[in-house]
């Protein structure tokens, strides 16, 4: 009993060495392409295309969906909060 022990905790630190080199070497193979890409393909300068196109109407628009949202929040209560108890 004692000699199929050891060989299963001998057995299972081995897998478990393995698995934590495999692991290590993944790690190591994502930051190394990490690394390339950023060298060779920096991401691009943003442009003025990039951004959002401003509008004059904005708040008005956000106003409005506010208030939708609050009235739709309004009417969707449960009976119970209506009669404040």
């Amino acid at each position: 009993m004692n000699e199929l022990f050891a060989a299963g905790v001998e057995l299972m630190l081995v897998g478990m060495g393995i698995v934590f080199l495999f692991l290590a070497l993944l790690v190591a193979t994502v930051n190394l392409m990490a690394f390339v890409i950023q060298r060779y393909a920096p991401d691009p300068p943003p442009t003025e295309t990039d951004q959002p196109p401003s509008s004059p109407r904005q708040d008005e628009i956000i106003a409005a969906i506010t208030a939708a949202v609050h009235r739709y929040r309004a009417d969707k209560q449960p009976f119970s909060e209506h009669l404040g108890s």
